[in-house]
């Protein structure tokens, strides 16, 4: 179970990364075939979005030591 969980994972960022560089059709599709698998993989991937994007603004926002 833990394996499709991580392939659907896999396929899901794929797909993100597609979305990022602008091929909207293909990012869809795999992100469609990421949940087929796993539904929850979009919200997991999105979870981790988050978190990653919280990290980088603290990091942006950090005044020099």
């Amino acid at each position: 179970m833990e394996d499709k969980r991580e392939r659907a994972h896999d396929i899901a960022e794929e797909g993100l990364d597609k979305l990022v560089e602008g091929d909207t059709k293909t990012g869809e599709k795999l992100i469609d075939k990421a949940k087929k698998i796993d539904p929850k993989a979009d919200e997991e991937l999105a979870e981790e979005v988050e978190r990653d994007k919280e990290k980088a603004e603290r990091f942006v926002n950090r005044k020099p030591s």
